[in-house]
């Protein structure tokens, strides 16, 4: 699992303790690797290095990385090449790229231009897919994350402005593993949390003052700002249940641009995956 809970642990540390024919072994993708063997003498513990422990970086969730060599560069470079990969089969204008992101019209247009110069974007104006789409994933990231110590109910949301019941509306949108699973995507799912989009910073802060902050290990939900708002203007009611129930999710091409973040489990969920909806659109 991305995350398993002390008291998970101590549940399946008390289930070995009791069985002398079986044992449970895990991994916490966050570091933690437990092998127990029924005729072993004990359990072997692994403190997996493979995730960066920095505290700007909690849960192993990179933030928000274009490479200034790179052809996605800045928040323009993002918001356009995924208004690009919403729908490739349509071209979308600078104007309307930059009023949906927030944007000047001359950052956008800077940003268009180099992923046509890099290839990124082909001549007749539909992205190069996969290859977009593997670009934009090195980028992608929160730009801010906030771990809080509840779950926000619908009267929070109502409160803190979350827009949940209109997705035409820019608001908060779920994302993570569980919006993942609802959209169709083949997973499996344990001591997963809310993970939650969205727009600003002044979003996070909010909801941090009324779900009180918590540390990473102790967060109930965690609440991140999405790179562009692309992802809380394009939101999505998900065919599948999500928790909680009453917010919508991202549209799906950003809930495969969390997966792709996974190094070990992530491209192989993508190449499995096809969300079954005619306004959806495959491009990974």
């Amino acid at each position: 699992a991305n995350q398993l809970s002390a008291d998970a642990k101590d549940v399946l540390v008390a289930r070995n303790a009791t069985s002398r024919t079986s044992g449970w072994s895990w991994l916490d993708r966050r570091g933690e690797l437990v092998l127990n063997h029924p005729n072993a003498s004990g359990v072997i513990q692994f403190d997996l290095d493979a995730i960066d422990r920095n505290p700007s970086r909690p849960g192993g969730w990179g933030l928000a990385s274009p490479r200034s060599d790179g052809p996605i560069r800045g928040r323009a470079g993002i918001s356009y090449a995924a208004a690009v990969l919403l729908d490739p089969t349509r071209r979308p204008s600078i104007r309307e790229v930059a009023a949906a992101a927030g944007m000047s019209h001359g950052a956008v247009g800077d940003a268009a231009k180099l992923l046509r110069e890099t290839g990124m974007i082909r001549p007749d104006g539909k992205p190069e897919v996969p290859d977009l789409f593997d670009a934009l994933a090195e980028a992608w990231g929160p730009t801010r994350i906030a771990p809080v110590a509840k779950v926000p109910t619908r009267k929070d949301a109502d409160r803190l402005h979350a827009n949940a019941g209109d997705v035409d509306e820019i608001g908060w949108a779920l994302g993570g593993d569980d919006a993942a699973l609802a959209w169709g995507a083949p997973m499996f799912l344990a001591g997963s949390r809310p993970w939650i989009w969205v727009p600003s910073d002044a979003d996070a802060r909010r909801a941090t003052r009324t779900l009180e902050s918590a540390s990473w290990d102790e967060s109930r939900t965690v609440f991140a700002v999405a790179p562009t708002l692309l992802a809380c203007r394009t939101r999505r009611r998900s065919p599948g249940k999500a928790q909680p129930g009453f917010l919508p999710t991202v549209h799906p091409l950003f809930l495969a641009l969390e997966l792709a973040q996974d190094p070990a489990r992530g491209r192989e969920i993508l190449d499995q995956w096809t969300p079954d909806h005619p306004e959806i659109h495959r491009v990974w």
